[in-house]
């Protein structure tokens, strides 16, 4: 027996950590009841209409934190191989949110999805976001 209910599950507002996890691995599998919750959650009312699924100030944060590194050491300095742009670095230099937009599948061969994510940053009149997914360790920014 399944410890979630899939289809509600993907109704919902925000997700804890576990939550994402159960159903991303949930929706990763070749059957008819994990495209049904897929489906379920691109109806959610807050996938369909662009503003995502909230997560958990701890997953922010952690998010956050994650993302930092990725550009900078830590005493601040950029990293040679930093994946991000100005436009990027000022969203993680100046974190707000971080939502689940959608899932994506980084591989045409496989039923295999990776939550896409969309980090908010900035401050008062400029808060820009960007849409990045980490499949194999590594990080895309498509948005």
């Amino acid at each position: 027996m399944a410890k979630y209910d899939y289809m509600k599950l993907a109704r919902k507002k925000s997700w804890t950590e576990k939550e994402l996890m159960a159903f991303k691995k949930f929706i990763s599998q070749d059957n008819q009841a994990a495209k049904d919750a897929l489906e379920e959650f691109q109806n959610n009312e807050l996938i369909y209409d662009g503003e995502g699924i909230g997560l958990s100030q701890d997953q922010i944060k952690k998010g956050f934190k994650y993302l930092y590194n990725l550009g900078f050491t830590p005493t601040g300095k950029e990293r040679s191989n930093s994946p991000f742009g100005s436009r990027e670095e000022y969203i993680v230099k100046n974190p707000i949110s971080i939502e689940i937009i959608d899932f994506y599948r980084p591989s045409f061969f496989s039923d295999f999805r990776v939550p896409l994510y969309q980090a908010t940053g900035g401050k008062k009149g400029y808060m820009p976001s960007m849409d990045y997914y980490v499949s194999g360790g590594q990080i895309s920014i498509i948005g």
